[in-house]
């Protein structure tokens, strides 16, 4: 039977919100994992990171990714988040910041096999199937995803992701595809394969290369969510659309905006107690300062966009936003200079 998730869009650190998670998947991703949350912090009933997980009534499917290092924590932390709605839960072992790192978890996994066993059979107590994102190794002297990777399937993960990248190299250099062909042969669980996929074709060559059960969209859905409809198109074997024209996407950055004030909003009155002009006027501003960066990479390509992407950063509200974006269109300017590659 065919792999259910071909298509999915990778957790990333202030990117995989809600929000981004919900567009992702109407432009044509199977599924979004959500963005790591800590165990700790969750057993710990951290308001920061319940707001963080936002699953409740999210569509399905509903992935949540944790990180941790203690097994008891991330038993308990499985236990929250199955009672919350998510029907997966990934630990995350491939994250490679240091300050994730240094307390044992994320890629620091990959050097304590047996301990990430006990967290995969810590976390299966909840009752939902476990999953894991990894990387190909610490560095490149101790490149083991094939072993590790095997133990994982041993203890019990119901599907594999795996980011062909060392936790050394971070971002930089190629994921060798090489890698997840290999690990593809090594388990009988599924495998997404993750790493350099920018355009549709290359979800196809990693599909054909490596043999691998679906592929992990991450770099490369900033700021365009198109290329899902790309790859599902080419993996349909029609044309590709590619990214639009320059007043959809601006649409697409507007309503992306509009949703995040309305779910700032959302946690802001929960956390303050009380709906009023100014609660909602400080989740705006919150809204649209973490948003920046997606505004910025949406633009990414677009006549202008670097004197344009410099007024953006002094605005802090929603109306402001829609208006220079108005007038930006209005003055004829806007169209596509480097064929909308989103490649940081």
């Amino acid at each position: 039977m065919p792999f259910e998730y071909r298509l999915t869009a990778a957790p990333m650190a202030g990117i995989s919100s809600r929000v981004y998670r919900d567009i992702v998947r109407a432009h044509g991703a199977d599924l979004a994992y959500g963005e790591m949350v800590s165990a700790q912090a969750l057993v710990y009933q951290n308001r920061k990171t319940l707001e963080l997980l936002d699953i409740t009534d999210e569509q399905a499917p509903r992935l949540v990714q944790l990180f941790g290092a203690v097994p008891e924590h991330v038993a308990e932390a499985a236990a929250i988040v199955a009672e919350l709605g998510a029907q997966y839960i990934d630990i995350n072992m491939g994250c490679p910041v240091p300050k994730v790192v240094k307390n044992n978890e994320g890629s620091a996994l990959l050097r304590q096999p047996e301990l990430a066993e006990r967290l995969v059979k810590a976390a299966a107590t909840a009752g939902l199937p476990v999953t894991v994102k990894m990387r190909a190794g610490w560095d490149g002297g101790r490149v083991n995803a094939v072993e590790f990777a095997q133990r994982m399937e041993q203890a019990g993960a119901a599907w594999l992701a795996l980011h062909a990248r060392t936790r050394e190299q971070f971002y930089q250099g190629r994921a060798d595809w090489r890698l997840i062909a290999a690990v593809k042969r090594a388990v009988a669980i599924p495998l997404i394969g993750n790493g350099d996929i920018f355009q549709a074709g290359d979800a196809l060559a990693m599909l054909e290369q490596t043999g691998c059960d679906g592929v992990m969209v991450g770099r490369g859905m900033l700021g365009n969510p198109w290329l899902f409809a790309d790859i599902r198109a080419a993996l349909a074997g029609q044309q590709p659309p590619g990214r639009p024209a320059p007043q959809i996407i601006i649409a697409q950055a507007l309503a992306h905006l509009k949703e995040q004030i309305q779910r700032s909003e959302h946690w802001l009155v929960r956390r303050e107690g009380e709906d009023s002009a100014a609660v909602r006027a400080l989740a705006e501003k919150l809204a649209v300062q973490s948003l920046r960066h997606h505004l910025g990479w949406y633009i990414k390509g677009l006549r202008g966009s670097a004197d344009l992407r410099r007024r953006l950063n002094t605005l802090t509200g929603y109306a402001q936003i829609k208006a220079l974006f108005a007038a930006y269109l209005r003055d004829g300017s806007a169209a596509v200079e480097d064929g909308g590659s989103s490649k940081p």
